[in-house]
C-alpha cells in the first residue's frame, strides 16, 4: 500500500514476517469493508500464509455480494502468485456476507447468517467507513458519517457479542487446533479491533452532537462530524473492553493515512497520486469501505 508519509506516523510493521502463524491458526475472522482497501488488503494478509496456519473461516463484508466475490477471486489469485501457496482457493476458507451499515436491517441480517454458520467468532475487526461525505442519513434517520463509522459497528458487535464471549468462554478457547509445525502453543484472545482515526480530534469543542443525531447534522462542518464519529469508535472501544475485561481483547487505533479510495477526493489537497495499491501488496482496487484513512 501507499502511505502518505506526512500525515503517517507510529511502528513500520511488515505483514509478511510480523503476523505469527499461530496468532490465527484456526481462527475465525470477521472484516467489514473487507472488499477493498484495509479490509481487503487486511483479509489478504490473514491468508497469504502457509497451509498449515491458515484462518478456519473469514466472512469478507461487502454492501454487495458482487463486489465481495470479486475481492475473494482477486485474494486468491495473489495468494496463488506469491508462491506461499500455489494452490490456495479462497473460496474454501474465504466467504462473502453482504452488509450495508447504514441499514440496521441489513445488520441484523448478517449477524443471523453469522450466528447460524459459525460456531465461534475470535476476532471482529471493525474495518469499514466514509469520511467528509456530503450531507445524508441512514435508513433510520443518522448523520451518515456517524451511523455507518459507529453506529453501524456498534450494532454489529451488539449482536455478534454472545458469539465472542462464547469463543472466550470455551474451555479459554483451546479448543483450537493446535500448531502441526512444532510453533508455541496458541494463546487463546478474542479481539475486537476498532479502526478509528487521527480524525477525531476534528470533533466540535462542545463535543458529540448528540441532540441533532437524527439528521443530516447541516449546521457543522463535514469533517466535524467525521470527527465525532470516530470520537464514538474510540469511547465505545474503551466501553467495550471496561465491561469484559477477561474476555475480550479491545483496541482502537489510527491505521495510518493510506492512500486508499477513502483519499481520492482529497488528492489535490494532499497531492497523493492515483492508485492507492502498490504492486507488492498485489492486489488491484481500492474503495472507501475499506476505511483508507481510518
Amino acid at each position: 500500500m501507499n502511505y502518505i508519509p506526512f500525515l503517517s506516523g507510529g511502528k513500520s510493521f511488515n505483514p509478511r514476517t510480523d503476523i505469527p502463524p499461530s496468532t490465527i491458526h484456526g481462527k475465525t475472522i470477521l472484516v467489514t469493508g473487507g472488499n477493498a482497501g484495509l479490509g481487503k488488503q487486511s483479509i489478504l494478509e490473514f491468508v497469504r500464509q502457509p497451509a498449515s496456519s491458515l484462518p478456519s473461516r473469514i466472512w469478507l463484508c461487502s454492501r454487495s455480494l458482487e463486489r465481495a466475490q470479486s475481492a475473494i477471486d482477486d485474494i486468491s489469485a495473489a495468494v496463488q502468485s506469491s508462491g506461499v501457496n500455489p494452490d490456495f482457493d479462497a473460496s474454501s476458507i474465504i466467504k462473502p456476507l453482504e452488509l450495508d451499515l447504514t441499514s440496521f436491517a441489513s445488520i441484523k441480517s448478517a449477524a443471523r447468517t453469522v450466528l447460524a454458520e459459525s460456531g465461534r467468532l475470535d476476532i471482529l475487526m471493525l474495518n469499514a467507513g466514509i469520511m467528509a461525505t456530503t450531507t445524508g442519513v441512514t435508513r433510520e434517520g443518522y448523520e451518515i458519517q456517524f451511523g455507518t463509522n459507529h453506529l453501524g459497528h456498534a450494532l454489529l458487535t451488539k449482536l455478534l457479542l454472545p458469539l465472542l464471549l462464547k469463543t472466550a468462554r470455551s474451555a479459554k478457547g483451546n479448543d483450537l487446533p493446535q500448531p502441526a509445525d512444532g510453533s508455541p502453543p496458541i494463546t487463546p484472545e478474542v479481539r475486537v479491533v476498532i479502526l478509528s482515526s487521527e480524525g477525531h480530534r476534528l470533533t466540535p469543542l462542545s463535543g458529540i452532537n448528540f441532540d441533532t443525531l437524527k439528521s443530516n447534522q447541516s449546521s457543522i462542518l463535514t469533517w466535524q462530524r467525521y470527527g465525532q464519529s470516530k470520537l464514538a469508535n474510540i469511547l465505545f472501544g474503551k466501553q467495550l473492553a471496561a465491561h469484559y475485561p477477561d474476555e475480550l481483547s479491545v483496541v482502537s487505533l489510527h491505521p495510518g493515512a493510506v492512500n486508499t479510495q477513502l483519499f481520492h477526493p482529497f488528492r489535490d489537497i494532499f497531492s497523493v497520486d492515483g492508485g492507492g495499491w502498490s504492486e507488492e501488496s498485489g492486489l488491484g482496487g481500492d474503495g472507501a469501505e475499506g476505511g483508507g484513512a481510518g
